[in-house]
């Protein structure tokens, strides 16, 4: 095999890696978007109808919180339908049932997805 066409190989596989390596990163991360209308304090999910709530994913923030129309990285939590509880600012507490989770994949909550609202007022 000439050098030539063993260097056009070589080009070939390491631009095929790199083109596919930030769609591997991206791929990784779960994300929740949201949608709400208002900033979230703390974001707990736990295996749907079991009422064993998860860590607080807000930590996972730098402001340890996600505003309205932000993402929020999502992390240890594997594909599956899950239960959200979640704590806005202004102390209301929601729940969202049985949201399917992808890992790797965004998925949001919108206002009309919150359920056993608890006023603080």
């Amino acid at each position: 095999m000439s050098q030539g066409l063993m260097r056009a190989r070589w080009a070939v596989l390491i631009g095929f890696l790199a083109l596919s390596m930030p769609c591997a990163l991206a791929a990784g991360q779960t994300k929740f978007w949201n949608t709400t209308g208002d900033k979230i304090i703390k974001f707990e999910l736990a295996p749907a109808g079991s009422g064993n709530w998860g860590p607080d994913q807000c930590k996972n923030d730098k402001d340890n919180s996600v505003d309205d129309d932000e993402r929020l990285q999502i992390k240890d939590v594997a594909t599956g339908s899950y239960d959200a509880r979640m704590t806005f600012e202004d102390g209301r507490v929601c729940t969202a049932k049985a949201i399917q989770i992808v890992q790797g994949k965004i998925f949001s909550l919108e206002r009309g997805d919150l359920k056993d609202c608890t006023n603080p007022h």
